[in-house]
Parts: C-alpha cells; sequence; structure tokens
C-alpha cells in the first residue's frame, strides 16, 4: 500500500568538502538543491545510513527535507558492527533521528547482515523483537535488512525473520 517512487535517492555520496582541521561537512545548500529538485520530480524516498558521508549524511538529509517531512520516506540503517548489546540498537536508532530530526523512520535496516550476523546479533539478541517494540513505539514504520551472504543464506533469513518487510 505504499507508492514509492520508482526512483530514490541515495544519499551515500553527497556533496562534501574537507575543512582545515581535517573533518568534512556536507554542502548544504546544494543538497538542498538536489533533494528538492528530486521531489519536484516526483521522488519520495530518500535513503541513508549512520556512517554515509562521514555521519554527515543523516544530518543534511533532515534539514533539506524538513518541509516535506510528512510527504516523504526516509530510510536509514543500523550498522549491526556497533550493537553490542540490545539497548545499542535503540540508542543507535535514537541517534539517527535525531540527526534526520524526526520522531520516526520509515524503513529503518539491519545494515549489510550475513547469516552469522542474523544468528548471532538479530535472533541471539532478540532484535527482531525489539524493532518490533519499536515500531510499536511509532520509531520504526517498517522493519528492513539489507544483505550480503549467499542465496541459501537470504532464504534462511527471510524464512526465519518474522517481521521483515523488506529488503534493500
Amino acid at each position: 500500500g505504499i507508492g514509492i517512487s520508482a526512483l530514490g535517492f541515495g544519499c551515500m555520496r553527497l556533496p562534501e568538502i574537507q575543512k582545515e582541521d581535517g573533518t568534512w561537512e556536507v554542502e548544504q545548500e546544494k543538497v538542498n538543491a538536489m533533494m528538492a529538485r528530486a521531489y519536484e520530480l516526483g521522488v519520495n524516498y530518500f535513503d541513508s545510513a549512520y556512517f554515509y558521508c562521514h555521519q554527515n549524511s543523516e544530518t543534511a538529509i533532515g534539514k533539506a527535507l524538513k518541509s516535506v517531512r510528512d510527504k516523504v520516506y526516509l530510510s536509514t540503517k543500523c550498522p549491526m558492527d556497533m550493537v553490542k548489546k540490545p539497548e545499542d540498537f535503540e540508542a543507535i536508532l535514537d541517534t539517527s533521528l535525531a540527526r534526520l530530526d524526526t520522531n520516526y523512520v520509515d524503513f529503518y535496516h539491519f545494515w549489510s547482515i550475513n547469516r552469522k550476523v542474523f544468528d548471532e546479533k538479530i535472533l541471539g539478541m532478540g532484535l527482531l523483537e525489539k524493532a518490533q517494540e519499536l515500531k510499536k513505539k511509532g520509531k520504526i514504520r517498517h522493519i528492513s535488512f539489507s544483505f550480503h551472504d549467499t542465496p541459501d543464506a537470504l532464504k534462511y533469513i527471510i524464512d526465519n525473520g518474522e517481521g521483515l518487510e523488506t529488503i534493500l
């Protein structure tokens, strides 16, 4: 029932500049113009991740899409290597929500998983249940994952990933 545009806007490589102190910042005015034009042309799906653009992508998206937040779908990803205990999952999500300047994300991905991560972290730590809890709280609209493994592992995850709604 979701009407996602045929093309999405991947926000992994937004225009950035490196400052004299070695840190990076997104060129916000350019990002604003790019995203406004994409939106004007019908793009309504914008995909980011915790680490994209030196950890500045989510903040840039939040600023650029603030005025149309209720008309677009935001997607971001939880870096599974940062999840050491179940509580980390919500803490990482909360950081992304703050950066995006929103109280919910439309698609929240377990990022770049394989069968080992699925078994040890997602199932082993009860993260599917945690994601369902966060969905009930309204912080996540759709529980998702991105995948890097074999076709057999993908089938295993789909067969055992009750509550997973989308794959990227």
